[in-house]
């Protein structure tokens, strides 16, 4: 696994764990609350939200719908470990292999994740906002509505129609084959557009309906501009959590770069010989 998925996956870690954390709380009952023993290990009502909230296909489900089914797996797991701690598969070479193996992904990932949490300030944040705002400029976005046809003459005799009067909304209902109310597309920037639609929309004043169609990969298009505006970059509140994201990638790609730096790695020589590792 290369150093960049790596350090990703330590970084969906630092920050998928607050969140789960947040989510196991119950709403209405203690977590304390014990729903269940087996030879007499507690169950508590906290441990089967956390189960359900590290799950998202059943983070979506009412508990009532789940809970049976989640805390018979739990029982059945607690039977499990418990014949196996009776069988002394704890003492086995394996198994300690293993241990030290995900006591070694734990550590890794509790430490980055304090690290990335102190440096997720707000000062910081705000600072990753400003250097986002700069980088990305308000852009200019029109509005438009199209009717999309098949060949240039079904184009041609929609622009006919409209030249005599037709309504644009209703022959795009009728005709077009992008089935959209009315045509409209909304506000888009110059990038969202295949370069020929777009070139054609932008050049075009508000109101105007394009004199000739308009061909791309789609189809021909006749089009019919709409306002334009200044599209602003979204609200702190509404891009936060992916400051937050971002804060935390940076905080642990830095951290990566210089404890690498700081290790003594060195890595033997090795050649591959039918698919497999081979020292040199």
């Amino acid at each position: 696994m290369s150093m960049k998925a790596i350090t990703t996956a330590l970084i969906a870690l630092c920050v998928a764990m607050p969140a789960q954390a947040a989510k196991s709380k119950a709403k209405d009952v203690t977590t304390d609350l014990v729903v269940a023993t087996v030879d007499g290990d507690k169950i508590t009502i906290g441990e089967v939200e956390a189960v359900r909230a590290a799950n998202p296909q059943l983070e979506s489900l009412p508990l009532e719908s789940v809970y049976e089914a989640l805390l018979d797996n739990m029982i059945d797991l607690d039977i499990v470990t418990a014949a196996a701690r009776a069988a002394k598969v704890q003492d086995s070479d394996e198994f300690k292999k293993t241990m030290r193996d995900v006591e070694k992904s734990m550590l890794a990932r509790f430490y980055l994740e304090r690290l990335a949490k102190r440096e997720q300030t707000k000062e910081n944040l705000e600072a990753l906002y400003a250097k986002y705002k700069k980088d990305n400029p308000p852009q200019e976005e029109m509005s438009a509505a199209h009717i999309l046809l098949k060949t240039e003459k079904e184009a041609l005799d929609v622009i006919k129609q409209l030249e005599k009067g037709a309504d644009f909304a209703q022959l795009a209902n009728e005709k077009s084959i992008n089935k959209i109310e009315g045509g409209e597309l909304g506000y888009f920037s110059r990038e969202v557009m295949v370069p020929e639609f777009s070139e054609a929309a932008f050049a075009m004043k508000e109101g105007e309906i394009s004199k000739k169609p308009v061909k791309t990969k789609f189809g021909y298009h006749v089009i019919k501009a709409g306002p334009r505006r200044l599209a602003e970059p979204p609200k702190y509140e509404e891009v936060e959590k992916e400051l937050m994201q971002a804060q935390a990638a940076k905080t642990v790609e830095e951290a990566m770069t210089k404890m690498r730096k700081k290790a003594k790695i060195v890595k033997t020589p090795v050649k591959f010989e039918n698919g497999k590792v081979v020292a040199k």
